[in-house]
């Protein structure tokens, strides 16, 4: 489970907050709470320093997640809940003025389109060469493109700006300034959103849309039906990834930024 998985339960904190003016505690199975750093600075989540009498308890760890269905494995892979929508659930994320830094700097050069190619899971991985003629086809049209790099980045497209980030919070940062980020579904879809950030999302079959995508400002291309759910690499999957064209893409791109304008 990743920094995604601690958005959308940000995300639920913050319509209970919302629903019932209460501050909210995340706890685990064991009811013990939790922490995370993409909560830090919000004044919605009780700290473990800060525990008062009067807040309501979410669970939401490991094992408890509100979007899947269980048990899940590696091997069974996800079984999506129908009942639960992330676009219902919007997170906040509190930055420092040091990690919006990050992203304030590159956008003295003017304003940019920010991608990440990179994915932990193979299944919503786009395939390469279509990354590279996109960047082409966004640079031709007179965009600036910046990719956020990190320790597991493996592939830069020619014709991108490069920010390297040493963690989630940073990419955070340069993704604040970002005028369309441009990826496959993950954590930082969820982050884009939290921001407010314009997204085009590059979704496919793996992945229920109905459940974790349709946010405001979130623009999805190539959703499919039926939805996989497999965690481990799927020939079909893979298919349908190689199947999304980067014209697709660009025209949704172009679409996000005619409607939400450079900034």
């Amino acid at each position: 489970m990743g920094w995604g998985d601690e958005i959308l339960a940000a995300g639920q904190a913050q319509k209970i907050h919302d629903d019932t003016g209460l501050r909210v505690g995340i706890y685990d199975n064991h009811r013990r709470l939790r922490k995370h750093p993409i909560w830090d600075g919000n004044p919605v989540i009780v700290q473990a320093d800060h525990v008062t009498s009067a807040h309501h308890i979410l669970v939401s760890a490991p094992n408890a997640r509100p979007y899947i269905i269980y048990p899940f494995t590696a091997e069974s892979g996800w079984t999506f809940n129908k009942d639960f929508q992330a676009s219902m659930h919007v997170a906040r994320i509190y930055l420092t003025d040091a990690e919006k830094e990050l992203g304030i700097v590159m956008r003295r050069d003017g304003p940019f389109v920010l991608i990440e190619p990179w994915s932990k899971h193979a299944n919503l991985r786009w395939p390469r060469e279509h990354w590279q003629k996109l960047v082409c086809c966004l640079v031709d049209q007179g965009y600036r493109v910046v990719q956020h790099t990190h320790s597991a980045t493996d592939y830069v497209p020619d014709g991108v700006h490069q920010m390297h980030t040493a963690n989630f919070r940073e990419a955070c940062g340069v993704l604040n300034s970002a005028s369309l980020y441009i990826r496959g579904e993950s954590g930082m879809c969820h982050a884009a959103a939290a921001l407010g950030i314009p997204q085009v999302t590059i979704w496919g079959a793996c992945m229920d849309w109905t459940v974790l995508g349709g946010y405001a400002r979130q623009y999805l291309v190539g959703t499919q039906l039926p939805i996989c759910g497999r965690y481990l690499p799927c020939d079909h999957c893979a298919l349908v990834m190689a199947g999304i064209s980067p014209a697709q893409v660009l025209v949704a791109a172009q679409w996000q930024i005619d409607l939400y304008g450079l900034r």
